[in-house]
């Protein structure tokens, strides 16, 4: 049998190649993101919380979470276990003990993802003011609000093979039951026994694939318990993604047997007729597996596509299984294709399979193009993200793929009538083989990207800055919009209430708002607020002109006709 050319072995290593330097250039790869806290990241309280609280992008492995508080001093100020919470799985809390007081605090949170079984990891830092409004310290310049474990070369290779031998067992079995079982019944004498022989090495690759891709499965089961060991049995199964990874590896060793019992039998040849309803039971199984890998897919955390964001996955991974996975199985029974069957009956099957491939190609394509919209979301997306030049990537090899099977389709559709020599057969099994060698080089890709973050995962919500106090009798919220980032243009606004009975307090007039930024000029500057609307009071201003810690000092005329003081406190970073 002819050799490979070079120019496969160059494709394969330079896929390989290509995924070594994206996981080195991309160390983080974070999937269960930071979304909100409370308090906030940099936030300044002028009263003791009793908790913290942090939400995530994704649902939480129950068991998982955890969160730690410590003071200036680096006294832990948390107490109790980390609780998830009852109502919402992406949201964890932990509560503080009593009267913490003026410090500035570090929050430290881990969380592994139910949805994709990955490892993220966090700091941020929030501040308790003493009474007067003086601050107890300086945040630190940075935070990180999320970080992840750096891209694992080991999960890598995991998900791909996953995929690989997925694409195997299922393609292979499809191939078997669909084209080679109906082509090869109607052939007679040596050349039925020499396609049977061709069939028993499919059945085998496809049984080497079922065991390819269950081992990978258990892999990443074991290694996510590794990382977080459940405190039961049920615990063990008790998210998404355990509990389809654990689906995974049983359905692939039951397709393994299975497949396993087929070539059992001691004459393929003498059955041909009566074998493609026994394929039925190992093909189901391979159904099971692509919506157990579809329900924890990226695409099926994403709760506003739901459930468009799964469906769409289990036909794009139905769609390459039946095409690369069809494409592998042709490859390794080349050897039958060539000879010593009659050419008649491979060129019939490569028909065959030419049909079966354009569906295969309709499912990609059009699935992809939901996923992408769902996963991508944008050109930005697309062209300025880790994620998004991997999807290009994918893209790139996919176009001559599917350019090549269309020339051998076109091949073979343009002289129907002619008479198949070995010859042809020969010409098209060599584009097959490199057709086939482009799919195993996606669905490596498609190992990557599972343990990427999608292009368009939400990023950090900033809900409304809010902070409040008490003075002269009155309970004021001050609250800021946009949340407080750098230098710019916000609104600035104060909400006042009776302290006692917590009723709106309307005699307030004349109300101001001075600035001061420690560290400058030591002049503060004073701006009136608009209003009273009710007990509402605002302003639209740039004042904030420079970052660091900027002490505001809202003025306003309490019950008695005297002025009180409500002192804030807002960060800037620059």
């Amino acid at each position: 049998m002819a050799r490979g050319p070079p120019a496969a072995s160059a494709l394969l290593l330079t896929v390989g190649l290509f995924v070594a330097l994206l996981a080195a250039a991309m160390p983080v790869a974070a999937h269960a993101d930071f979304l909100r806290s409370t308090p906030a990241p940099f936030d300044v309280w002028n009263i003791d919380p009793t908790y913290v609280s942090v939400t995530v992008s994704e649902a939480v492995q129950p068991g998982s979470p955890t969160i730690t508080v410590t003071n200036s001093t680096d006294v832990r100020v948390d107490t109790g276990p980390t609780q998830l919470s009852s109502t919402d799985p992406t949201t964890f809390t932990v509560r503080l003990l009593s009267g913490i007081g003026p410090s500035v605090y570090t929050v430290t949170w881990t969380v592994v993802s139910a949805d994709d079984g990955h490892f993220t990891a966090g700091t941020f830092y929030f501040m308790i003011a003493y009474r007067d409004g003086t601050l107890p310290g300086k945040f630190p310049q940075t935070g990180t609000i999320t970080q992840s474990q750096p891209i694992s070369p080991v999960d890598v290779a995991l998900d791909a093979g996953n995929f690989v031998g997925f694409a195997i067992a299922f393609g292979s079995t499809l191939v078997a039951a669909l084209l080679w079982t109906p082509v090869g019944s109607t052939l007679e004498g040596d050349e039925r026994k020499a396609s049977a022989d061709g069939l028993r090495a499919l059945l085998r690759f496809a049984r080497i694939g079922a065991l390819v891709f269950a081992a990978p499965a258990a892999g990443l089961w074991a290694e996510n318990l590794i990382r977080s060991p459940p405190a039961d049995l049920g615990a063990a199964f008790g998210s998404t993604f355990l509990l389809s990874t654990a689906c995974q590896a049983v359905l692939g060793g039951l397709m393994a047997v299975l497949l396993a019992h087929l070539l059992a039998r001691p004459s393929l040849a003498d059955a041909f007729d009566e074998r493609a309803w026994e394929f039925l039971p190992a093909l189901f199984l391979g159904f099971l597996v692509i919506l157990a890998e579809a329900a924890a897919s990226h695409s099926a955390s994403e709760n506003a596509w739901w459930p468009l964001g799964p469906v769409a996955d289990a036909i794009h991974l139905y769609g390459a299984a039946l095409w690369a996975g069809g494409l592998l199985a042709l490859l390794r029974t080349r050897r039958w294709l060539r000879e010593p069957t009659p050419p008649a009956f491979s060129e019939g099957l490569l028909r065959a399979f030419s049909r079966l491939a354009l569906l295969g190609v309709l499912l990609v394509v059009s699935a992809g193009a939901v996923l992408a919209l769902i996963l991508v979301g944008s050109v930005d997306g697309l062209l300025g993200s880790g994620y998004g030049w991997v999807v290009l990537a994918k893209t790139t090899l996919l176009v001559p793929m599917v350019s090549l099977g269309a020339w051998n389709r076109w091949r073979l559709g343009r002289e129907p009538e002619e008479k198949p020599t070995h010859e042809r057969v020969a010409r098209l099994s060599r584009t097959v083989r490199t057709e086939a060698l482009l799919g195993a080089a996606i669905l490596v890709l498609a190992g990557l990207l599972v343990t990427m973050n999608p292009a368009a995962a939400p990023g950090p919500q900033n809900p409304t800055f809010t902070l409040d106090a008490t003075a002269g009798g009155l309970y004021a919220i001050f609250q800021m919009n946009p949340w407080p980032e750098g230098p710019g243009d916000y609104i600035f606004q104060v909400v006042l209430y009776y302290e006692n009975n917590g009723t709106a307090y309307y005699p307030g007039a004349n109300a101001t708002l001075s600035f001061l930024l420690e560290g400058g000029n030591g002049t503060a500057v004073t701006l009136p607020l608009e209003g009273p609307h009710g007990n509402h009071y605002y302003i639209d201003s740039p004042v904030l002109d420079a970052a660091g810690t900027w002490q505001l000092r809202a003025e306003v005329r309490g019950p008695q006709g005297t002025p009180v003081d409500f002192a804030f406190t807002v960060t800037l970073h620059g």
